[in-house]
């Protein structure tokens, strides 16, 4: 009995370091690992996700949490963990050597075990790190130690299925010594990591500090935790809210250190002329709403893809009929919204990092492209680029040729662009997944059921953007994309015909938004160097045509599952046969080894560009 109680325990605390193991991989890929747990010794324990530290009230030996501000000296929030084994903790509060935190083996509670003759298993811990800090699993149940607003209590593997409740059972260790307000803490008594790195900025740029090193602020790396150091103030300020600022041409050395832990960070900065952005394409970029929550980003996806879910669909919903007072807005976090320019953002950062100032303009997809042009023209001209590479990827395309069309600073200064699975005048792609009920599969959603199908279907028939991606009134009545079929008019009725939730007026402002790229008939996008590339072997529409009032579409392996190559250049200068093709399927055809290298190969090119 003993020994399979025994063989329990194991499995399930393997079975818990494997889940945290998962949970890690879907969690975002640069978080650092400043607070890590480095073996017997006292913690101060801050929970991720409330920002509270967990506390013994010494009277009752109750555990809970408080946001109360405790120094150093405050026993009844210093954790004491004792090694027993490898990975095998008791945990106490300071002072009290004969007392184990213990969880019940039925329930949700927890205690300070007094007076006990022998460990109990109920009182043995083991740390899992996760995300840059640990979780706390109970030896005997398999069990995490989680929160849930200033009560502590303890959570099953299985209810660990959102990121919000992984997060609920993450904690940041930080060693009592250093936790409070004295500077000179014994830093060389800790596991302390450097970190330098080189970035180029823009010249008029704005950045948190904590972008330069790829971490975000936490519960217990808030900017006024750190000391920063600027060596050149004429070239690079720091706000209180850790914001650095560009003053000036030329380099500058900037310095943080950790006041708790220690850590000592460096940048070498350089202020430059030359920037590449990445445009990123339809839902490319994530979406907060005014309270700041994410209502668009890789979780919720997650939920849509894996099993319909009506809460996720809730979340989705919100995004229906932008306006400007809706208080959605894009956010920057480098890779976009589901990662697809993580490999891309990775590989130009290496390479030209030093050079030029590698930038993401997140931008609300859901809106017009001529709305999201004219933003990215203000934020080109406000960063006072020389040179600037534009990198875009479908829908990014059409707002980048909408930029150049609205201004001629974007066209004198954009040294060049690479337009990666645009549309150029739209998609019969589109088209055919309206038709025929597919919104989830053409946009990574997963494969839904009818119901599911027509609620996605209704939220993004009231973006303009969806409108714009469809074969556009030049692509219809100029170049003849659509067979039977001469105006952009019949086009539309067809598709009000076929397509569910379908807006005539949405569509009818979207063929004017695209006959704004063209000018005296020279499309937009040919005033600048361009580079076309696009992703085959994958079946997609290659011929659409119109039939007694019905639209009918061939399909072969021609594209990347939604764009053709040919739909890449179409109304442009540039000829099929000279876009640089690669097998990708169109949501992950930026992340493609041999596109990302010939882009980094034609910016090697570029004057100023080169180390």
């Amino acid at each position: 009995m003993l020994r399979t109680a025994g063989i329990f325990r194991i499995v399930a605390v393997l079975a818990a370091a494997v889940l945290f193991a998962l949970c890690a991989k879907t969690a975002h890929a640069d978080s650092d690992n400043r607070y890590l747990f480095d073996g017997e010794g006292e913690y101060i324990l801050v929970n991720v996700q409330t920002g509270s530290r967990l506390v013994c009230h010494s009277g009752s030996g109750r555990i809970s949490l408080t946001s109360a501000v405790f120094t150093e000296n405050s026993s009844d929030t210093r954790f004491y963990f004792r090694e027993i084994g490898p990975n095998r903790y008791t945990i106490t509060t300071a002072g009290n050597e004969f007392g184990y935190l213990n969880s019940y083996a039925y329930g949700n509670r927890l205690e300070i075990k007094k007076d006990a003759f022998e460990i109990p298993s109920s009182a043995i811990w083991e740390i899992v790190p996760n995300r840059g800090g640990i979780a706390i699993v109970n030896s005997a149940t398999g069990r995490y130690l989680a929160s849930f607003g200033f009560e502590v209590f303890m959570k099953n593997p299985a209810e660990l299925v959102t990121d919000t409740d992984v997060e609920s059972t993450l904690w940041m260790p930080v060693r009592s010594m250093c936790y409070g307000s004295r500077e000179d803490a014994p830093v060389r008594q800790l596991q302390v990591e450097e970190r330098e790195v080189e970035k180029a900025l823009a010249k008029s740029a704005e950045i948190p500090v904590n972008d330069i090193f790829g971490f975000s602020w936490g519960p217990l790396s808030r900017a006024e935790d750190f000391t920063v150091w600027i060596d050149r103030p004429e070239v690079l300020r720091v706000s209180f809210d850790g914001t650095l600022s560009v003053q000036s041409q030329g380099e500058a050395t900037v310095m943080l250190r950790h006041r708790y832990t220690g850590q000592r960070l460096r940048a070498n900065i350089r202020v430059c002329n030359n920037g590449i952005v990445i445009v990123p394409g339809f839902m490319g970029a994530e979406l907060v709403n005014r309270k700041n929550e994410k209502i668009w980003s890789e979780s919720l996806l997650s939920e849509l893809t894996n099993g319909f879910s009506l809460s996720a669909l809730s979340r989705f919903s919100s995004l229906s009929s932008p306006s400007a007072g809706d208080g959605v807005r894009a956010v920057d976090n480098s890779f976009g919204a589901l990662d697809l320019y993580k490999e891309l953002y990775r590989v130009l950062i290496r390479t030209y990092g030093k050079d030029a100032a590698v930038e993401f303009f997140p931008y609300d997809w859901r809106k017009s492209s001529a709305e999201s042009g004219a933003e990215l023209a203000r934020y080109l001209e406000g960063r006072g680029y020389d040179n600037v590479v534009l990198v875009c990827h479908s829908f990014g395309g059409l707002v980048c040729a909408q930029a150049l069309a609205q201004s001629d600073y974007c066209v004198e200064h954009t040294a060049l662009a690479c337009m990666v699975g645009v549309p150029m005048n739209g998609s019969a792609g589109i088209a055919e997944a309206w038709a025929k009920d597919r919104f989830g599969n053409a946009l990574g959603l997963g494969s839904f059921g009818s119901v599911e199908n027509a609620a996605i279907r209704k939220i993004i028939g009231t973006f303009p953007s969806i409108y714009e991606m469809l074969p556009s009134a030049y692509a219809v009545e100029t170049l003849g994309v659509i067979g039977g079929c001469g105006s952009y008019d019949s086009f539309v009725e067809a598709c009000a015909k076929k397509c569910g939730s379908f807006d005539k007026k949405l569509a009818a402002a979207a063929g004017e938004v695209g006959k704004k790229l063209y000018r005296d008939g020279v499309c937009a996008i040919d005033r600048v160097p361009t580079a076309w590339y696009g992703g085959t072997d994958r079946e997609t529409v290659v011929r659409t045509t119109l039939s007694g009032g019905e639209l009918q579409f061939a399909r072969a392996n021609e594209g990347d599952g939604i764009v053709t190559v040919a739909e890449c250049v179409a109304g442009t200068k540039t000829e099929e046969k000279d876009a640089f093709t690669a097998p990708a399927r169109h949501l992950w055809v930026t992340e493609d080894g041999t596109i990302i290298a010939d882009i980094t190969a034609r910016i090697a090119e570029l004057p100023g560009f080169g180390s």
